[in-house]
């Protein structure tokens, strides 16, 4: 088994200590970055949604009871909330498809609201959590990274009720619209669906990526300098004199016939434990001749 020198000690120290320095700055840099996108991509989020419920509220307040009153024929989709609230943003969020906000139900009225899969797996966890008031996270679609925002779509109001009981109470304009197999059965206090809202992420992880690539190769290029400077530092003040110091021992536990050489420079520490060996040296001699004298 090759015992490691001083010098090969140093080196492999240093550099395990620069790569934890450096995989641990770089990753707890991209932690802090990655955080900072989501509460940014949290707080749009919010605000966007905030703007779908006050469309909601605007329906419910002055456009539904100014529509009730004319009393036709036809069913006006523009007296539904959600249908009021997903028009205006997909105009709003025309120029970026990633922007999307759908109020998605298990059994809706129009089929187009129709959960799909990711929905319905939200709508399961509401379900099976009563005090479950929002859920956020990141989800992968379409090659893109989106956060998304969701909250349960829960029957409060028993005016929902009338419109989606049975279709005998339901108002007949909307049965002839839409048939009588869909968007009933509903009850009061049910989770029927979820408000679901996504803003894209994928160019704030890029960059936050890119930004921690540019601060780690700074990070490497700093340390691969001062490594070099740190062991030129140290194998002038510390291995270059422990290796004539160590030679000196040697010698001098040999032989007293010669005067080694003595490290004159380096730490204070290794002069120290010259200044010992010379006397242990000095004594030895000394020892030796009183030893010859007496034989």
């Amino acid at each position: 088994m090759t015992v490691p020198t001083i010098r090969g000690v140093i080196r492999r120290n240093l550099l395990i200590v620069f790569l934890i320095a450096l995989f641990g700055g770089g990753g707890g840099f991209y932690l802090l970055l990655k955080n900072a996108a989501m509460n940014d991509a949290e707080d749009e989020a919010r605000l966007l949604l905030s703007s779908a419920m006050a469309i909601r509220g605007y329906t419910t307040q002055h456009i539904l009871p100014n529509l009730a009153k004319l009393n036709d024929a036809v069913f006006h989709e523009e007296t539904v909330p959600a249908f009021a609230a997903q028009t205006v943003f997909r105009s709003v969020s025309a120029g970026d498809s990633a922007y999307t906000y759908h109020e998605a139900a298990l059994n809706p009225t129009s089929v187009s609201d129709r959960a799909g899969p990711f929905e319905v797996d939200l709508i399961r966890q509401f379900r099976n959590d009563s005090k479950l008031k929002e859920l956020r996270g990141i989800l992968d679609q379409r090659g893109q990274r989106l956060f998304y925002l969701a909250r349960p779509i829960q029957i409060k109001d028993a005016k929902c009720i009338i419109c989606h009981d049975t279709p005998a109470r339901a108002p007949k304009a909307m049965v002839a619209k839409y048939g009588p197999n869909n968007g009933f059965g509903w009850r009061l206090g049910d989770i029927v669906g979820v408000q679901l809202l996504t803003v894209p992420v994928t160019q704030q992880f890029r960059s936050t990526l890119e930004l921690v690539a540019i601060l780690m190769g700074g990070l490497a290029l700093i340390f691969t300098i001062a490594y070099f400077a740190l062991t030129a530092a140290m194998e002038a003040t510390v291995a270059a004199p422990l290796d004539r110091l160590a030679g000196a021992a040697d010698q001098a536990s040999r032989s007293t016939s010669e005067r080694p050489e003595l490290p004159a420079a380096g730490a204070h520490e290794i002069r120290v434990l010259a200044d010992a060996i010379q006397r242990l040296r000095v004594s030895l001699a000394k020892a030796l001749a009183q030893l010859g004298g007496k034989s």
